[in-house]
Order: C-alpha cells, then sequence, then structure tokens
C-alpha cells in the first residue's frame, strides 16, 4: 500500500458513493433512528445487535476489519442514544443492559468501551446481566484510547478522558480525568474550547467543506498511477 493516496477524486467520489448505499441499505435499518449525514468507514465492520439504538445528525463511524465497532443492546433491556455530530472510531465497543446517553459532539478514540452493567453477579454467575446502571455523557466529551467508562457514570461537558483510563465515579464539566481508577489532573477553561459541531456550522456544508479538502489533496492524480502504486509501489508514493 502507497503512503498516500495516488486515488484520482473521481474514483474515491465512486467508492464513497457505493459505500453510500450500503450503509443506506444495510445499516441505517439495524436502528430505530438516524438523523442525517450518517458515515460510516467500512459499514461491513460496524456490528449492530438489539433493538432501542438511535443516532443523531451527522454521526461518523470508522470501523477497521481488525477493529470492528460494536453497539449491543442486551436482549432488549438496555439503549444507546447518540447524540448530534459524534465521532466514534476503530475498536469502540457500546455495551447497554440499563441506558446508555451520548451527547452532542462526543468524540470517542480506539478501544474505547463503555458498559453500564456487570454481566454477571458477584455470587451468582449464571445470569446476566448482574448489576447495572446508566451511563450519561454531556456534550463535547472526548474519551481517549482505550479507556473503560463504567455502569453507574456521569461525565460532563467537555470533559477529557485520558487514554488507558477506568472511570467508575462521576466526573464533572470542564476537566480532565486520567488513571486507574481515573481523577481529575487538569481543569479546562469552557470558554476557549472547540467541538466537532463547528464543523457543520460553516459558511459552507460540511460535504462541500470535505469535497474541496479531497479535491485539493487529490489533485493530479491519474487512474494509471494508482493502478500502478497498487501493483508495483515505490519507496516515492
Amino acid at each position: 500500500m502507497s503512503r498516500k493516496s495516488l486515488q484520482p477524486f473521481w474514483l474515491k467520489y465512486f467508492f464513497d458513493y457505493c459505500n453510500c448505499i450500503y450503509v443506506n441499505h444495510f445499516c441505517k435499518p439495524q436502528f430505530d433512528g438516524v438523523g442525517e449525514g450518517l458515515r460510516v468507514m467500512n459499514p461491513r465492520y460496524l456490528d449492530i445487535s438489539g433493538p432501542k439504538i438511535t443516532l443523531g445528525r451527522h454521526v461518523h463511524f470508522m470501523a477497521l476489519r481488525d477493529k470492528p465497532v460494536r453497539l449491543a443492546v442486551f436482549e432488549g433491556l438496555g439503549s444507546i442514544d447518540i447524540g448530534d455530530y459524534c465521532l466514534i472510531n476503530p475498536g469502540v465497543r457500546i455495551s447497554s443492559a440499563d441506558s446508555i446517553v451520548i451527547g452532542h459532539s462526543c468524540m470517542f478514540a480506539m478501544n474505547v468501551y463503555l458498559s453500564d452493567a456487570d454481566w454477571h453477579d458477584l455470587q451468582h454467575r449464571i445470569f446476566a446481566p448482574g448489576k447495572h446502571s446508566g451511563i450519561v455523557l454531556g456534550n463535547n466529551v472526548w474519551v481517549g484510547d482505550s479507556a473503560l467508562i463504567c455502569k453507574g457514570v456521569t461525565i460532563g461537558d467537555n470533559s477529557i478522558v485520558g487514554a488507558w483510563s477506568v472511570v467508575t465515579k462521576d466526573v464533572p464539566a470542564n476537566v480532565v480525568v486520567a488513571g486507574n481508577p481515573a481523577k481529575i489532573i487538569r481543569q479546562l477553561d469552557p470558554l476557549d474550547i472547540t467541538s466537532r459541531e463547528h464543523l457543520f456550522n460553516m459558511d459552507i456544508t460540511y460535504d462541500q467543506f470535505e469535497e474541496n479538502w479531497h479535491r485539493e489533496g487529490l489533485a493530479g492524480n491519474g487512474f494509471g498511477q494508482w493502478l500502478r502504486a497498487i501493483f508495483f509501489p515505490r519507496n516515492t508514493d
């Protein structure tokens, strides 16, 4: 694989169009509700299990073959509600037997896990889901790589969860937490924080912004050049 994309823009546009057809046909029907602007990179690796899963507007999933994204509601007991403008990266798992509510503009790095249940009791380990309690994430929460958000946790607006953290207690707004168990390590100024929502409220639409960005990045690429890079890659590709 080349180190940069040599794909011509028209070919990327065609692949994106086919991807959109796949998402509309196979992915959207699996949700109870979906807002406009759903994007799924590699939709074959988006695994939806159970009812009562809803998405807001402009939710973006990025899945990989070795890092699928999984949203699961246990036998209809729980629910998952993801707000507008959220970004969910490869390897993220969200499992509910109670209720998981995610606010607007939240970002989840790779391998994040949200679970609102223990899945088995300490003493009686036959029956699932065990003890459970809902999770609530405010708006513009950013969860770092491989972090775990446990049952009963509420995270306030704008807060950041550091990579590999284990969050077992509520997190206030406008802070950074890290560690196991996660603790506050820094305060944030709420007046100096941007969010993904801003990408969708520019002078041009997000679709036009993205198209312009790809046109510029892929300018000059030819079909023959792209094929040659696939079958006969060079260290200059």
